[in-house]
Formats: C-alpha cells, structure tokens, sequence
C-alpha cells in the first residue's frame, strides 16, 4: 500500500481555473507528494506514463473527449490507480456507468474539501466511495433494474408456447403474414397474440416489443436458444 507521505495524484479536468485551485490544495495536505495535471486524454495517458499516480481525479466530461475512455485504459494493467470521478452530474445512470467500468467513486464538483480529502484516502485504502446525495438515486436506479429483470424474466415465464413462438419469429424479423404462413395459423391469430404480447410486456408497438424480447434474452425463431427450448419443449397449435 502506498505510504501516507508519497501518494501521486493525477487530476484530469479541462476546467482550469477550477484545476489548478483544487491541485494547490491538494498539494497542500499531508501524505500527498504531488498532483499533476492534465486537460485532455492523451495528456492524461502521457502523465500516467511518465508519473504513474496512485490516484486518477477524473472528470467526465473533458471538451469533445470521454473520460469513460480513460477509466477503460485504467483497467487494464495490472496494479492500476484508484479512480475518483469528480463530476457535475448526479444522474445515478452514469454513476453505476463510471463503476462498472472500474471507477471506485463519485464525488460531485461541490462536495467540501475536508469530505473529498476523506473520500481521497478511502479510496486509497481499497474501499469506495459515493457522495451522501448520491447513495439514494443510485440505490434507487439499482433497485429498478431488478425489479425490471424480474418482470422480464417472469414475462417469458409466463408465455405459452404459441405466444413463444410467435415472439420468437417477430425477434426473426418476420412480418404477421410471414408468421402466420411460419406457424400455419391465420394472420387474424397472429395479430391477437402480438396484442396479448403488448400488453403482458407494457410495450406499444411491435418494434419495442421485439427490443424488449432481444435485451432480455429471447432469440429468433431461427437461432439455437437452450434456456426457451427446456421452458417450452413443445409448441401445439
């Protein structure tokens, strides 16, 4: 673990005035040896080249770059820095983006220095880190993910086997005539499952469905999928 006197910190953001305020400060604390500076993604990659930090402050949001992409360049080598996205934003969306793609906090651009300089070494001592206005929305977004995949999940449950078959063939990409000249049934039968589909899914129009279906693991009527097959070995008319 890197000792409390030598800790490298690099503080990526393209807002100048803003940087360099917060790198004299940084600077300043005990247990911090240096904080360098970069506005762009290359200038980060160069710096965590040439200085390798323990420690990436990184905003998003850098002029027409990502910060996302660094945060992939991170994760990467093995033994990497830390990394804190210092952001603008509260939206809890790209807050679980940032940490699944490696970030081990969110502080927001106005969290006070003495909370920041807590949410630095914490990180630095393998944990992580969320701002106290965060917690709820991400919890939130986390929770309503759940809740979705299990509707999803008890949605295909749910199907019959003819219902199965039809979604399967609109996934295909068939018309309702394609489908009916498929399953051998009238278009007229066709069109009273899609209907059941809609509403079983709370979606409202085919196109939406079949986006539905496929984010949520259902294949075309053409493709080997094992999970649907065991679920629903048989298809009667």
């Amino acid at each position: 673990m890197t000792g409390r006197d030598d800790v490298v910190v690099l503080l990526v953001d393209d807002h100048r005035v803003f940087a360099e305020a917060l790198a004299g400060v940084l600077a300043a604390e005990p247990g911090i040896s240096r904080v360098n500076l970069a506005s762009t993604l290359d200038g980060a990659r160069g710096q965590l080249r040439a200085d390798p930090p323990d420690l990436v402050l990184l905003d998003l949001a850098l002029a027409d770059e990502s910060g996302y992409t660094l945060l992939a360049d991170l994760a990467g080598p093995p033994d990497p820095p830390a990394a804190i996205v210092l952001s603008g934003s509260t939206e809890p969306r790209l807050i679980v983006q940032a940490l699944e793609a490696g970030a081990r906090g969110w502080l927001t651009k106005t969290t006070r220095l003495n909370a920041l300089i807590a949410a630095l070494w914490q990180v630095l001592d393998g944990h992580m880190y969320l701002a106290p206005a965060t917690l709820q929305p991400v919890l939130t977004h986390l929770l309503a993910d759940v809740h979705r995949q299990r509707a999803a999940a008890a949605f295909v449950d749910q199907l019959t086997p003819r219902e199965l078959d039809v979604l399967r063939c609109l996934v295909s990409g068939m018309t309702r005539s394609e489908v009916a000249q498929h399953l051998f049934v009238s278009t007229n039968t066709v069109r009273t499952h899609i209907q059941s589909l809609l509403r079983r899914s709370e979606q409202h129009s085919a196109l939406a469905l079949v986006a539905f279906a496929r984010s949520h693991g259902v294949t075309g009527i053409d493709e080997t999928d094992a999970s649907v097959i065991a679920v629903h070995p048989g298809s009667p008319s």
